[in-house]
């Protein structure tokens, strides 16, 4: 039986899974549709440029928390091998599906893709669109594990660091990771930063089930959330913008009452078990993109566009369809060769005797 934690791990890779796949739920929180700048703006506010962003940044801690536990004393070598086959190689698989679904797109639906409506043949800008070495990858998505990929590395790289001044060590990543100081080499300052957090936490001895108590949670939640929004107004203070503090504060905020909301979830709720659909996470976020722009098209030719009301439901089901997708496509490899295994989820799962099961 599944620990406290490991329970609590797996239902918010769940949570988060989803809700950040509402970012990108077509046509883009970027978009004008009924759920940015019409009649559900809140929703498209609260799903999508809240829940769906911030869960980026509540990952990210998982994984550096996670890090810390499993993986402090692995050998450099031994860890990038090992990330870069979990990580690297099922996002370059799906990354070159998606590339090449958005070259069919016009042929066979007669719209442009926009995505890749700029890349030209050169090599530089075809390594970028598939790899993200130097720049965005085509599916903007993907670009998070590249980013996620380096800064495992440099946390590796800072672990004695960290054993002796990890206080120091997240004050200097915090101040470091600002802006695009470190691009080329990481593009999102916050993957890197929350991900030092995460490991910083657990060399501290928090534990990811005591900070989601209820009374813990919710108060920090509550408290950040507030010192957020106060930063945020204090325009005359320029360092607090150029650390971007309104925003991390934000997002630690609403970090920690993700936390709480599923602490009470698997309490309240135990026959739920949303944690057993936890290991279908990682595979669901590979191909959310390309999934939820064939969705896209099939509810456009046969329902309505992004600006009529019936959006609303779209908008709020497609990450949940997408996820049930990826369990059912999750149990069929558990049976496929091991290879495929590992290009397409990155991780070799033996099946169980017996029927399938999550």
């Amino acid at each position: 039986m599944p620990s406290e934690e490991s329970r609590l791990i797996e239902t918010l890779r769940v949570f988060c899974i989803t809700a950040m796949m509402w970012v990108h739920v077509n046509p883009g929180v970027s978009s004008p549709s009924v759920v940015t700048s019409g009649d559900y703006a809140l929703v498209g506010a609260v799903f999508g440029n809240t829940l769906g962003r911030v869960s980026v940044s509540l990952l990210s801690f998982i994984s550096g928390y996670l890090l810390w536990q499993r993986a402090k004393t692995m050998p450099i070598g031994g860890l990038a091998m090992r990330r870069f086959r979990s990580v690297l190689v099922p996002m370059l698989a799906w990354s070159a599906i998606y590339i090449l679904l958005a070259v069919m797109k016009e042929p066979l639906t007669g719209v442009i893709a926009h995505k890749i409506e700029g890349l030209d043949l050169a090599a530089a800008s075809l390594a970028n669109a598939w790899a993200g070495i130097t720049g965005p990858t085509a599916n903007l998505s993907l670009f998070f594990l590249r980013d996620l990929f380096v800064a495992s590395l440099a946390l590796r790289l800072s672990v004695p660091l960290i054993e002796r001044v990890p206080l120091v060590v997240a004050a200097t990543v915090l101040v470091a990771a600002t802006g695009d100081a470190l691009q080329p080499l990481v593009f999102r300052a916050s993957i890197l930063q929350f991900l030092f957090f995460g490991a910083v936490a657990a060399r501290l001895g928090y534990a990811l089930t005591g900070l989601s108590r209820p009374l813990v949670a919710l108060s920090l939640g509550y408290l950040l959330s507030v010192a957020g929004f106060a930063a945020l107004k204090q325009t005359g203070n320029p360092l607090l913008h150029e650390l971007d503090l309104p925003n991390l504060l934000r997002r630690a905020g609403v970090s920690f009452l993700i936390l709480a909301f599923a602490a009470v979830l698997l309490a309240r709720i135990p026959g739920l078990e949303l944690h057993r659909a936890g290991r279908h996470a990682y595979l669901a976020y590979l191909m959310h993109v390309p999934v939820l722009g064939i969705l896209w098209v099939i509810w456009r030719s046969l329902v309505g566009e992004a600006d009529d009301r019936s959006y609303l439901l779209f908008f709020l089901a497609a990450p949940v369809v997408v996820f049930a997708l990826a369990v059912r496509l999750g149990i069929a490899l558990d049976r496929a060769p091991r290879v495929v295994q590992i290009a397409l989820r990155g991780r070799i799962v033996e099946p169980a005797p017996g029927p399938a099961s999550d």
